[in-house]
């Protein structure tokens, strides 16, 4: 549960600090005073997007962190530990936005993307506002909130994946199709192709090594006779080839009677060098023999390197990328040779999802129709409690098409009556603003214990009631507040009167800032505040009874 906030230089507020208890805790305050302000903190500590305009005037950044036990919540836990963010029995969430735009998000004092943020966010605390009153009228929201009564999350989830998986399926069906209209013509045409291809047989690395021979040629004979005179020189010349030099000096050195070490060093460089000069000489023979100077050579180096360099023209690309464009054109032809089985093995498989589908969709159905009829008949006795005598709702099914979709096999549509003999109309054209008002907090009152998460929050969601609905309303939220823990801002004493736990929001100014700021009320202060929501500002003896006796009645 949220146990406590902290917010700093956030809109009018400075710095302001609140402790929350299990329960229903109330938050009233003059209208301006800034109730909900402590929500918009709240949803930035959570992900929410941020703005510099948040921030207080003078300042240069905003600071908000919440805190909550969860103790009570192992999946929660388990979640913190696998992200390596678990902290003893707490969760904290701080966020920092800067005059600048910049913004940073930490849980446990490890920063963390706004996503995984929010993924975290949703597991601890549920926060339900007036502009939600809206969402009840779009078909969407309304399937949402039936799924959420029966409990169909893992279902939903399942048929959803399923969906996905059927799409993925049908998309790969319909690309090879696609293709198959021309398949013949185009088989074909790669058939040339690769004949062509095969034909001239280019093996890797072959246009690199005709090139360099081809270059080689060219300078043929210059070159020969250069490497013929290196040969000479270093070992064919009779008399003067460096060998014969070098031999003529290790006979002379050989002839002279001394045991100077410094000239043995010598001689044994001289038998190097000879041995050396000898191999390179050896070497060079070898190179030059492996040369091919015939005509019939040359012609037919020059024929290979046409016959492939027109062919590369041909396909538009380097003559060496041949060999790649082979290997690919044939994969292209064996991916249309195999067309029909791929198209066969995709739409048995897409027939096996169909089956999975068909049965979880089945049974999503029959829960929703189930559930359905139990929503009916809370959300039409509440109606009544809340003031709408002759109202009802019933949750219409409308059959989709026959393929599936990401949400089951029907449209879901919440039909209400409001008057006797009206009939059932769908919600948005039946219903004024103060009855969506009252329909949507059944709503939220009813699907809250289905909540996973511990912490509730209702921002002025009980607008457009008074009177005796307001109070059937506050024993609702007082009900929900004995399970778990609920935050209600209200204007209204009937619902204030039934918190467990109430908090004031002040607005003070010095006529150069405003500020605000919370405090959590004593009984004799609880019984003032709520004498103040009964007459206003003008406190009377009957509006503190009133109030007392609404306390008493809680």
């Amino acid at each position: 549960m949220l146990t406590h906030i902290y917010i700093k230089n956030f809109a009018i507020v400075d710095t302001l600090e609140i402790d929350f208890a299990q329960g229903l805790s109330v938050l009233t305050g003059e209208t301006g005073a800034g109730k909900s302000l402590w929500v918009d903190a709240v949803n930035l500590a959570l992900g929410q997007r941020a703005d510099s305009q948040w921030i207080r005037a003078g300042e240069e950044r905003a600071e908000i962190s919440v805190t909550f036990d969860i103790q009570q919540q192992p999946h929660v836990l388990k979640w913190l530990q696998e992200a390596d963010l678990d902290q003893d029995n707490d969760c904290i969430l701080r966020r920092v936005i800067s005059r600048q735009g910049s913004s940073r998000c930490t849980v446990n004092g490890s920063p963390l993307p706004l996503q995984r943020v929010r993924e975290l966010a949703e597991q601890l605390i549920q926060i339900h506002s007036q502009h939600q009153q809206q969402h009840l009228l779009q078909s969407d929201k309304q399937r949402d909130i039936l799924d959420h009564f029966a409990g169909n999350h893992a279902l939903c989830k399942s048929i959803r994946t399923l969906y996905e998986q059927w799409k993925i399926t049908q998309n790969e069906i319909d690309a090879l199709l696609s293709n198959v209209r021309n398949k013949n013509q185009e088989i074909d045409f790669l058939r040339y192709q690769l004949d062509e291809l095969a034909h001239v047989d280019l093996q890797p690395g072959e246009w690199q090594t005709l090139s360099r021979q081809h270059q080689q040629l060219h300078n043929a004979k210059t070159f020969i006779e250069q490497l013929n005179e290196a040969i000479t020189l270093t070992i064919e010349h009779e008399d003067t080839s460096a060998v014969q030099l070098i031999q003529q000096a290790m006979h002379q050195l050989s002839d002279i009677k001394t045991d100077d070490p410094q000239l043995k060093e010598i001689q044994e460089l001289l038998n190097t060098a000879s041995i050396h000069l000898n191999e390179a000489g050896t070497g060079l023979q070898a190179y030059r023999n492996r040369i091919n100077l015939s005509e019939q050579n040359v012609d037919a180096i020059e024929s290979r390197l046409s016959v492939v360099y027109d062919l590369s023209r041909k396909h538009h690309c380097n003559p060496e990328d041949l060999v790649e464009l082979h290997t690919s054109l044939q994969n292209k032809l064996d991916s249309l040779v195999g067309i029909d089985e791929k198209v066969a093995a995709l739409k048995l498989h897409q027939a096996q999802l169909e089956e999975k589908y068909t049965e979880l969709a089945s049974r999503l159905t029959n829960k929703r129709k189930k559930s359905a009829k139990t929503l009916e008949k809370k959300i039409s006795a509440s109606m009544k409690t809340m003031d709408i005598h002759d109202g009802a709702l019933q949750v219409a099914f409308e059959i989709l098409a026959h393929t599936p979709s990401p949400h089951g096999n029907e449209k879901i549509t919440f039909l209400v009556q409001t008057n006797a003999g009206q009939g059932f109309q769908p919600l948005q054209k039946i219903a004024s603003g103060g009855e969506i008002s009252r329909i949507s907090l059944a709503l939220h009152v009813l699907t809250a214990d289905k909540e996973q998460t511990p912490t509730l929050v209702f921002d002025e969601v009980d607008v457009g009631i008074s009177g005796k609905t307001a109070a059937t309303v506050g024993q609702l939220l007082r009900e929900l507040g004995n399970n778990t823990q609920v935050l209600c801002i209200t204007h209204l004493p009937q619902v204030a009167a039934n918190g467990h736990h109430h908090y004031k929001v002040n607005k003070q100014s010095d006529g150069k800032q405003t500020t605000t700021s919370i405090q959590q009320l004593t009984q004799k202060q609880r019984i003032d505040e709520i004498a103040r929501l009964i007459g206003g500002a003008k406190v009377t003896k009957q509006s503190l009874a009133h109030a007392s006796e609404l306390l008493d009645l809680c």
